[in-house]
């Protein structure tokens, strides 16, 4: 006899693995890969077995490392669903790994099967389902789940894998490597430097089998990261094989203003036949000798990029930014806690199909040349921005979540002062900086947004500039009815059109914290209004077109319109809203082309 199950399905590790990344592309593989192997697994559920998903939607691009169905099948064969699930996930990882070995055409070092089958878990979980009791069941199987995960299965390579570890995540042993310059001897370099013979090695200016875009001259790759970095030949049509570069993502809106002057450059723009880090080379009066890996054609095109760029006296900085958001306290969500208790299930649906057309929303705008979207997965995002437009694509992306899941929603919440939000990390990060240190703060400074306080619905932003500096705020989205980061857009736009000095920020700085106590904390709220007032006053710059009453007036406006008082009532602290600002300025710098 059939009965109801409530069924759980997840793969990992997530984060760890599409963290480990030195290219944009390999993070986009990582993110892709699990997306990938989790629709796998619920598009042979849904296509074999009676069921029905309830989330995510499965025909979204991007779907998360798990989904939850309600099956029907007898008790006794319910392991087999399962087993048959987490087969179909194998069988696709090793298909995938063989496509790279094959689309390459390389030896498949020894090894290599191992370290890919190993690396993931697949765990799923079935609990008796009552349609009438569907609360009760949820919380059940998440509390299972739960159990299952604080408990990490393992298994010991053989020979507790000695040897040199991966480039990228160093937990596992090279099983690609490209030799340096200097490297002559291929068995040599295995025994001294690799200390194994199962490695697949070519020499430095071999590019016939294996070019730079796969592996980089003393760079060495497990299976794991060599299948990330080589997915555009693994055959799945979906998969977008030129993901752009941090250096060519920084370079956007310079590409953008060049193909409305030159429309004949969008080919090259378009094509894999330019080094943009060559770009930034030149700008710093360096040559592409740099560059031995690309061919006198590529350097001959990055040269005229660049000097049809300073030609046209474009503008250009070698920042970028990382952005992530995730929910805020969507287990709560899930589990009902603040869902009208007979709505749950139904609001699960809906809420799946709310984050199904958020997400297709987010791919539709994120794209060149505001940015490029790495993962749209509904209720969580990763994607890069050109640095001019960061600020316009946090805002929109907090905007168009409102208006797309969390308004259609509210008939399910308990209370109608509910609302759905979500809290956002996004980091500036010079090319060179290690993008997986990008990451790393991404998460660290979303944290801080969510710890800002219990109802979230924030944000946090850091710079982490060549010079190692660095500085981070943390707001709420807003500063009473205005986008918190609507003000720092008002303050770069006035700042770039030179009607506002930032001298006022620096100065800012300065006096600001003479004002402050051994605690940090202001003692006279009105004398640090009136500073505040009288510096940024001071720092407004009259236009050519403009009389002595339209300044006032204009200075009077904006003034009132940036808001600064109550930006430092409402920051945690005063180096925080110092911050703020600083960040703001650098923002406005690097807009306008800062130094490379």
């Amino acid at each position: 006899m059939e009965n109801k199950f409530l069924f759980l399905f997840t793969i990992t590790p997530v984060q760890s693995f599409i963290n480990q990344a030195r290219k944009a592309q390999d993070l986009y593989a990582g993110s892709f890969m699990l997306s990938h192997f989790s629709k796998a697994a619920a598009n042979k559920l849904k296509m074999e077995f009676d069921c029905e998903i309830i989330f995510p939607d499965i025909a979204n691009n991007s779907i998360p490392n798990r989904f939850a169905a309600v099956v029907n099948v007898n008790e006794n064969e319910a392991q087999a669903v399962g087993d048959s699930l987490q087969k179909a996930v194998e069988a696709e990882i090793k298909r995938i790994g063989d496509s790279v070995i094959n689309g390459l055409k390389i030896n498949k070092p020894n090894g290599f099967d191992e370290q890919l089958s190993s690396y993931f878990t697949v765990s799923y979980l079935f609990v008796p389902y009552n349609e009438d009791d569907y609360k009760q069941c949820y919380s059940e199987l998440e509390s299972l789940m739960g159990a299952i995960k604080s408990v990490r299965a393992f298994s010991q390579y053989p020979d507790s894998e000695r040897g040199r570890k991966c480039s990228i995540c160093g937990e596992r042993n090279v099983k690609f490597y490209r030799m340096a310059e200097n490297e002559k001897d291929i068995e040599r370099i295995k025994k001294l430097k690799l200390f194994s013979n199962d490695v697949y090695a070519v020499k430095n200016s071999d590019y016939r089998e294996l070019g730079p875009r796969y592996l980089q001259a003393g760079e060495g790759l497990c299976g794991v990261c060599f299948t990330k970095r080589g997915l555009d030949r693994a055959g799945i049509p979906e998969y977008k094989a030129k993901f752009p570069s941090t250096s060519k993502i920084a370079l956007f809106d310079a590409f953008k203003q060049l193909r409305e002057k030159r429309g004949d450059f969008g080919t090259i723009i378009d094509s894999d036949n330019y080094e943009p880090q060559g770009i930034f080379a030149l700008k710093n009066n360096k040559n592409l000798d740099d560059f031995p890996e690309i061919s006198e054609m590529e350097k001959k095109n990055t040269r005229e990029l660049y000097e049809a760029m300073e030609d046209y006296k474009i503008s250009y900085s070698p920042y970028y930014a990382v952005m992530l958001f995730d929910g805020d306290s969507m287990g709560e969500w899930l589990s009902g806690n603040k869902i009208k208790d007979e709505k749950l299930k139904e609001f699960h649906k809906e809420l799946t199909k709310k984050l199904g057309e958020f997400a297709n929303a987010v791919r539709d705008t994120i794209k060149e040349p505001l940015g490029v979207t790495v993962y749209a997965g509904g209720e969580d995002f990763l994607g890069f921005f050109s640095i001019k437009y960061l600020l316009e694509g946090m805002k929109h992306l907090r905007n168009k979540f409102n208006e797309l899941v969390n308004l259609p929603l509210k008939d399910f919440y308990a209370d109608n002062t509910y609302n759905m939000t979500f809290s956002a990390g996004a980091v500036i990060a010079h090319i060179k900086t290690p993008l997986s240190e990008v990451l790393n703060w991404a998460r660290k400074v979303e944290q801080e947004a969510k710890d800002i306080d219990d109802t979230k619905d924030a944000f946090a932003i850091a710079v982490l500039k060549h010079s190692g500096e660095i500085e981070k705020t943390v707001f709420k989205w807003r500063v009473n009815d205005t986008y918190t980061t609507d003000l720092m857009s008002k303050i770069v736009t006035e700042i770039n059109n030179d009607r506002l000095s930032n001298t006022f920020i620096k100065k800012l700085n300065q006096e600001l914290i003479k004002l402050l106590d051994k605690d940090g904390n202001y003692r006279d709220d009105n004398i640090i209004k009136a500073e505040i007032k009288r510096l940024l006053m001071r720092s407004f710059m009259k236009t050519k077109d403009e009389d002595e009453d339209a300044f006032k007036k204009r200075k009077a406006e904006t003034a009132k319109e940036l808001q600064l008082h109550n930006l430092l009532i409402y920051s945690n602290g005063v180096r925080n809203f110092l911050n703020f600002l600083n960040i703001t300025d650098f923002i406005a710098r690097q807009a306008k082309g800062g130094a490379a």
